[in-house]
């Protein structure tokens, strides 16, 4: 009999948003903490970089979300070595609602979005993405250990949009 981890329901939601959209992924690296897929589609190829997490981090305030993605020193390599080759990247992280899964959230970031938010650069022990949901906001806000949420009491973070990673990538192709 096959086991089916936790992990395999958190990306079957990612590859269920693109199977639904008409994209056939195929798996590139699998795991347990992140996966790495590839789509082609007309515009072009793409490799996605994914992440989940099961659920919110604990918050005094029920109206903000925060999802936390750690990154090792593996993973920290393998994104410094992704350049433009003809093939864009992407990273999905899948922000699970554990106790009601239909309030679960996909965070879309481009390479350098990516890049721009853990500062790979900058030797540190660990690396971080966070993405924030605040309720009654249309996006999502993200940030991470190479940018601070804050910056002198003004928001900082990366505002991104809500919405199936699909339509995300039709959208920033055609701004291209």
């Amino acid at each position: 009999m096959t086991k089916i981890r936790k992990a395999d329901f958190y990306y079957g939601s990612l590859l269920s948003v693109f199977i639904n959209d008409g994209i056939a992924p195929a798996i590139v690296e699998p795991g347990e903490s992140r996966r790495i897929y590839s789509i082609t589609i007309d515009q072009g190829e793409y490799g996605i970089y994914t992440k989940y997490a099961s659920m919110p981090g604990k918050r005094k305030n029920k109206h903000i979300k925060i999802w936390s993605f750690s990154f090792s020193a593996e993973e920290l390599e393998r994104i410094k070595q992704y350049q433009d080759n003809g093939k864009n990247y992407l990273f999905a992280f899948i922000c699970g609602a554990h106790d009601k899964m239909q309030n679960s959230e996909i965070a879309v970031l481009t390479l350098e979005q990516a890049k721009d938010c853990l500062d790979l650069d900058f030797k540190r022990e660990s690396y971080r993405i966070t993405v924030k949901a605040i309720k009654g906001e249309q996006g999502l806000r993200v940030y991470g250990t190479g940018r601070a949420d804050q910056l002198n009491g003004k928001d900082n973070t990366l505002r991104i949009k809500r919405g199936a990673l699909p339509i995300l990538i039709k959208e920033e192709l055609a701004v291209s």
